[in-house]
């Protein structure tokens, strides 16, 4: 029995907190798959988990009226809310590409008909398959990355005190001496087992962040490859919300309205309560880039409620 046991140490053991994603790219094919077959399900789950919120809050305003809906129903309304959700954050997304001043002034010869069809064209492309993106995911498994980087760090030092403790008792004769060393082999072999395990699942939170980061590469592509028809689609998106506005608010207008929905023909929802002076903006949390695309695939026709894949 050898006296010392070989550390079994990451080739890079340091984890610091940082910006930049990816450090080392996965080079298991096996690895990438999978990681890709989890990303798409924590996508999905996502997905139902905003499914899940919207129904809680349609039951507690059912409720406040002392009304009841069919539960197919109830989730349909549900489903119907979150593609409206993604829609509007399309529509930050085409707000923030900054068309060329040409652009907008093309846009604004033309109807409202023709601007709308040219924001479809650009939601099309926005919620294409090609367009998905799990950005949306990164800080939890970067935070699970973490959580098991420090995990490991604790195990090698657990491991580096008992080889300590295991070259200290080298010269040691005696039963006692031996019967300690025995110990100290098998609490170093379940350290070993921990750390394969550990250094396994920091393979795996690496494998997702290069699923993630490759399908950023791949919308980022797609969406250079259209950038004419998106940017005529983010022109004709300002020029609909400055004609809106102007609708909104007519002069002497009491109550400014300082933002409107597109999906609604007034602007907004005349049944909603309006807050922040117009319509009710997308949750705080949420980016403005569409991170939930299969939500909306059905842009076209915004009656429908969002599918899953």
């Amino acid at each position: 029995m050898n006296a010392e046991v070989s550390t079994i140490v990451d080739p890079q053991q340091a984890y610091p907190p940082t910006p930049v994603v990816i450090d080392r790219p996965t080079d298991d094919l096996v690895d990438y798959l999978t990681a890709c077959e989890e990303v798409r399900r924590r996508h999905r789950e996502d997905l139902e988990d905003q499914i899940e919120r919207a129904t809680t809050r349609l039951v507690h305003q059912l409720n406040r009226h002392h009304r009841t809906l069919h539960a197919s129903t109830l989730r349909q309304a549900a489903r119907r809310e979150v593609l409206y959700q993604q829609r509007r954050l399309a529509d930050q997304e085409l707000r923030g590409m900054q068309p060329a001043g040409q652009l907008l002034h093309d846009a604004e010869q033309h109807d409202d008909t023709e601007l709308y069809r040219r924001r479809e064209q650009a939601m099309r492309l926005l919620f294409g398959e090609q367009a998905d993106s799990y950005t949306g995911l990164v800080p939890q498994v970067l935070a699970d990355r973490e959580r098991v980087c420090r995990q490991q760090a604790l195990l090698v030092d657990d491991q580096t005190q008992l080889n300590r403790q295991l070259g200290q008792l080298r010269w040691v004769r005696g039963l006692l001496g031996l019967r300690r060393v025995r110990q100290l082999h098998a609490e170093l072999a379940e350290l070993d087992r921990q750390l394969i395990e550990v250094q396994g699942e920091i393979r795996r939170q690496q494998a997702l962040l290069d699923v993630i980061q490759a399908a950023d590469t791949t919308r980022s592509a797609w969406l250079a490859e259209h950038q004419a028809t998106l940017h005529q689609g983010a022109a004709a998106v300002l020029v609909l919300t400055r004609r809106l506005l102007a609708l909104a608010n007519p002069p002497g207008c009491p109550r400014p309205v300082a933002e409107v929905d597109l999906d609604q023909p007034m602007g907004h929802d005349p049944l909603a309560p309006l807050s922040n002076g117009g319509a009710s903006p997308a949750p705080a949390d949420q980016d403005a880039r569409v991170v939930l695309p299969t939500a909306a695939r059905v842009a076209a026709s915004p009656a429908q409620p969002p599918r899953q894949r």
